[in-house]
């Protein structure tokens, strides 16, 4: 009887295994980035953004019952820039640890709990495209152990969580039936308050219901998702701040700030130079961007096109139409977007681009194997083979190297800054307004309203770029009174130090020296 019963029992166990493994697998590929985060859960990187700041701001202000408002600024307009849903999260920071730069830790963590549901959305949505399994291993590994995935989710963004509402509306909407179509685009208005960029699931969604000749379900998405979006235009249009200046339409008004950058007079300039950033980003992916120039451009741009291509090719097998739909939506707004498109604004389309990659692979590899064995085709597989092998060896030299170190060399700048922070809060008086482009982490560490130094990408771009900065701080001490700031903070350490910079501000007759250390240069505008 037992020899009878040991097969059943071993069929058994394996059947147990195979459910399981799907699950411990997704665990192993979290654990790095949380070994990570926890590592440096006192977020070095804070404030370099600016975004996170804000964010942290905003939740600061729901936590405290003071409004939905940028607290940071002089005005304390209310942010009509950025929707409420994920600040409305980190405010759980502040309930929990309500004094700063201590909940800096329960902010991060919440921050990444959204990343296992990603992974764990990402390989549903992979097994419902009907990807065979070393395709879904290979699509969710590459995603999970990407070096940029690494970063971002070490800061306060709302990416992670943006792409836990994206994928989830991804996975419902392929289900059929009117109220799924209802309940997925509930979903999609809930990404539209993380993130703005949500939009495009609108028409994307349209699209895909047009697609598969379901008007009724193109109906009820919309109809799901309109109430977040006509709100928070109500909402935002109500709150407006009623100033037209440089600084009130970067803080609070994307569409009045876009406008100021883009015209007709230099869209195709845009569009040329936002395709180039973008193919660098989109290639960055497998190949991390660690050389600029015509270096990049020849290995990047060859591997975004083999992602684009491949995205194309799964759409024609029947897989992944709606993300599909979404991603040409969010290329097309990225195109022509006053900012260059980054790692950062891809990251929502990582899955697809990353699954059209493998696609493409699988592909080429077929075509090696049943094609010719000639010189041209060898050296062509050799070349891939290379620059592949280059792409994960830099992969791995980022995620234990470079992002690391990175880290260790933001924490020492901002020791430093945090010591002037320090002064700060000690000898300026509590209305001090403060020129800094760490506005946001000079506000929460001091309590002082302080505004960056805002230069519209179109102004950047006339003045020389980068090169130009010391250029266009020659007119800091206009600026600062324009702005109603008493004070101007300049760098001496970390990213935003430029010793051009430091001799301009020790000549401008308009700035009076308050004081000095490591950190950075206080001045007193006269």
């Amino acid at each position: 009887m037992l020899i009878e019963h040991t097969p059943s029992v071993t069929d058994s166990s394996r059947g147990s295994l195979r459910r399981v493994a799907p699950a411990l697998a997704l665990v192993a590929l979290c654990l790095p980035t949380l070994l990570f985060v926890w590592n440096n859960r006192d977020v070095p990187h804070f404030g370099v953004l600016q975004d996170d700041g804000m964010y942290l701001i905003d939740g600061k202000a729901l936590a405290e019952g003071a409004g939905y408002r940028i607290l940071s600024l002089p005005a304390q307009p209310y942010d009509t820039r950025y929707p409420p849903l994920y600040p409305l999260y980190l405010s759980l920071a502040w309930r929990a640890a309500p004094s700063y730069p201590a909940n800096l830790a329960v902010a991060v963590m919440l921050s990444w709990l959204c990343l296992p549901v990603v992974l764990l959305l990402g390989y549903w949505w992979c097994v419902r495209q009907r990807f065979t399994v070393p395709l879904i291993w290979l699509t969710v590994g590459l995603f999970a152990l990407n070096p940029y995935v690494l970063f971002f989710v070490s800061n306060l963004g709302s990416e992670t969580m943006f792409m836990v509402f994206l994928l989830g509306t991804m996975l419902v909407a392929e289900l059929n039936g009117w109220r799924w179509a209802l309940l997925a685009g509930l979903i999609a208005g809930a990404a539209y308050l993380t993130r703005t960029s949500g939009i495009a699931l609108l028409p994307a969604a349209i699209a895909y219901y047009c697609w598969k000749k379901q008007a009724r379900g193109a109906v009820c998405f919309t109809l799901g998702m309109l109430p977040a979006v006509a709100g928070w235009a109500v909402w935002s249009r109500l709150h407006a701040a009623p100033g037209h200046d440089v600084v009130t339409l970067c803080y609070t008004n994307y569409l009045g700030y876009y406008f100021t950058n883009v015209g007709w007079d230099n869209i195709a300039h845009v569009v040329a130079r936002n395709t180039g950033a973008l193919l660098e980003a989109m290639g960055s992916l497998v190949f991390p961007q660690m050389m600029e120039g015509w270096l990049a451009k020849v290995i990047l741009w060859p591997l975004a096109g083999a992602m684009i291509v491949g995205c194309i090719r799964m759409v024609r097998q029947g897989h992944a139409r709606l993300y599909a739909f979404f991603g040409l939506v969010s290329v097309a707004m990225l195109l022509v977007w006053h900012y260059q498109p980054n790692q950062r604004f891809i990251l929502p389309l990582a899955p697809l681009l990353l699954a059209g990659f493998c696609f493409e692979m699988v592909e080429l590899a077929r075509w090696f194997q049943q094609g010719n064995r000639g010189l041209a085709v060898r050296g062509f597989a050799m070349v891939l083979v290379t620059v592949l092998t280059g792409g994960l060896v830099l992969q791995i030299c980022m995620d234990v190297g470079v992002v690391p170190q990175l880290a260790r060399n933001d924490r020492l700048n901002t020791r430093a800054y945090r010591s002037m922070y320090e002064w700060i809060a000690r000898n300026l008086p509590a209305d001090a307004n403060i020129l800094w482009q760490d506005d946001t982490a000079l506000f929460l560490a001091t309590g002082r309203h302080s505004v960056s130094y805002v230069v519209p990408p179109r102004e950047f771009e006339a003045t020389g770029g980068d090169a130009g900065e010391a250029g266009r701080f020659r007119g800091i001490d206009r600026f600062a009174r324009e702005q109603e700031l008493g004070y101007v903070l300049v760098a001496k350490v970390g990213l935003r130090r430029n010793e051009e910079v430091l001799k301009v501000a020790a000549a401008d007759t308009g700035l009076e020296l308050v004081h000095e250390e490591a950190g950075g240069i206080l001045y007193r505008v006269r």
